[in-house]
């Protein structure tokens, strides 16, 4: 049997490149420290903020899809979404296919505490930006977003 042909490996990213990809970990790392301590005191914690904002952009799920969406284990976000169904801001229907399962969806409550939640964090981060960036500044991050976001995308 004859040996597959292995795709050519990527080039080596350049010195310059690791220490980007280095500093922009670290920096990840810091703004979701700081976001959690602009949010202290929340009753809504960054895993059920992300679970509702997916609940909200993409409409009902199960757990295991929002769990694979949200690349966590199916029983991390089965603890995520019991937290947040006690609390009023996520309610359970059944699969109209697989009575296993069940299709979770935001409530109204859930709607109105996600836009809470998002007012308050991204209000640090607006004004972080207002105060210690100029405009020329600002204009680099508001393009530098679009780039991240296409680092982000699934491949």
């Amino acid at each position: 049997m004859k040996d597959r042909e292995q795709p050519p490996a990527a080039p080596a990213p350049s010195a310059e490149l690791a220490e980007a990809a280095a500093r922009l970990r670290v920096l990840t790392g810091q703004l979701m420290r700081r976001l959690r301590a602009a949010s202290e005191g929340t009753d809504v914690t960054l895993s059920q903020a992300s679970a509702l904002s997916r609940l909200d952009r993409e409409g009902p799920a199960t757990t295991v899809a929002l769990a694979r969406a949200e690349r966590v284990r199916p029983q991390s976000m089965g603890a995520t979404l019991a937290a947040l169904e006690v609390a009023g801001l996520v309610e359970r229907s059944p699969h109209p296919s697989d009575r296993r399962q069940a299709i979770m969806s935001l409530t109204g409550q859930g709607r109105v505490r996600l836009a809470e939640v998002r007012r308050e964090r991204e209000g640090w981060i607006a004004r972080a930006l207002a105060e210690r960036l100029d405009e020329r500044e600002q204009a680099v991050v508001v393009e530098a977003l679009g780039l991240l976001a296409r680092l982000a995308e699934e491949e």
